[in-house]
This record gives structure tokens, sequence and C-alpha cells, in this order.
């Protein structure tokens, strides 16, 4: 769309916000897991892209308005990932959410940042146990992938009776709509 990699992320870190508003407030849904940088990404990306949202990322974990929504709605969040590749103030920044969300029971945001991605890599198994240990303690009911996006990528196998949705919409293209596409899709297929 022409603008600078700051501006699209901050305009994706807007969304990511509503996002939560949707999911936990407005669908009264429990768990939400989404999955961010991948060690790959933070590997292969040039510094120019990565800088920004690394920098975003963090300051939407320490945003007042962000830690307030989520102290109003009993969000506890936590992260999961390979932190190796992530700078001090990023992990500062996870830490401190983290920390001041570990009393909220109502509702759980899981951010995975920093694993492994593609068959070749060499962190593939890491990042397939990673996804096999958090579906064995607390496998999703429903599993949605944006940008056409198969979820073979991710996982060698997908919980039994986890629902997945692939979408085409990239991220920053969701709406409400969509959100609520993928809801009346769970309900329909769980019905």
């Amino acid at each position: 769309m022409g603008c600078s990699y700051i501006d699209a992320y901050d305009a994706t870190s807007l969304l990511f916000k509503k996002l939560l508003q949707w999911i936990f407030v407005d669908y009264g849904i429990r768990e939400f897991t989404f999955i961010g940088l991948t060690l790959n990404a933070m590997q292969t990306r040039s510094e120019e892209e990565l800088t920004p949202i690394i920098e975003i990322e963090s300051t939407v974990y320490e945003d007042p308005d962000m830690i307030a929504f989520l102290k109003e709605h009993s969000v506890k969040i936590q992260f999961r990932g390979n932190f190796s590749k992530l700078p001090k103030y990023y992990k500062r920044a996870m830490k401190n959410v983290e920390k001041a969300t570990e009393s909220h029971d109502k509702h759980f945001l899981n951010i995975l940042v920093g694993y492994g991605m593609g068959g070749r890599s060499l962190f593939s198994r890491i990042k397939k146990k990673l996804f096999r240990d958090i579906f064995e303690v607390n496998p999703p009911d429903l599993m949605v992938s944006t940008a056409g996006r198969d979820f073979s990528v991710l996982l060698d196998s997908i919980p039994e009776n986890t629902l997945t949705l692939v979408v085409d919409t990239f991220f920053p293209d969701l709406t409400k709509g969509d959100v609520e596409y993928f809801i009346r899709y769970y309900n329909e297929q769980k019905g």
C-alpha cells in the first residue's frame, strides 16, 4: 500500500488489539493462541523490516491501555517459543506483561514467538514438539490459518477433535465479520 514498515506494523498492532476485543469480549472466547513472528522470519528478514515489528510488538505489550484491557477482562498472557533472537527490551516487555497478568483467570492469551517454521528448518522438531506439548495439555477447538496457508506448515498432526479452517485473508485484512464467520463455522461443524 506504499506505507513504511513502521506504519504497516503499527496498523497491524491496532488490528491485534481489536481482535482481542472481538475474541474475548464480543464473543466470550476463553482461550486464544496467536501465532506470531517465527524464528525463520527473525533470521531472514531485513533489519529495516524486523526492527519496527519488534519495537511495535514490545510497545503493545507495555501499552497502558492494553494493560488496562487485560486487567478489566482478566486476560492472562503467556509467551511460548524460542526467545534467543529477541532483544532484551522485547523479553523484558514479555516478562512484565506476563507478570502483570499472572493472576488473571477468565481468559487466556498464548502468544507464540520465535518458533521454527518449515520442514527443512533446524528447529522443525522443536517447533513440532512445542505444538504437540501445547495441544496435549489443551487441544484447540478451532484453528484458523490466514493467507491460504495449510496447517502442514506448522504441524505433523492436528488433534483429533480440532476443527481447522484455512482462509485466503491476510491477518491485517481480518474484520470482525471474519471472526464471526470463524465462530459460525465452528458452531455449524460442532452443531
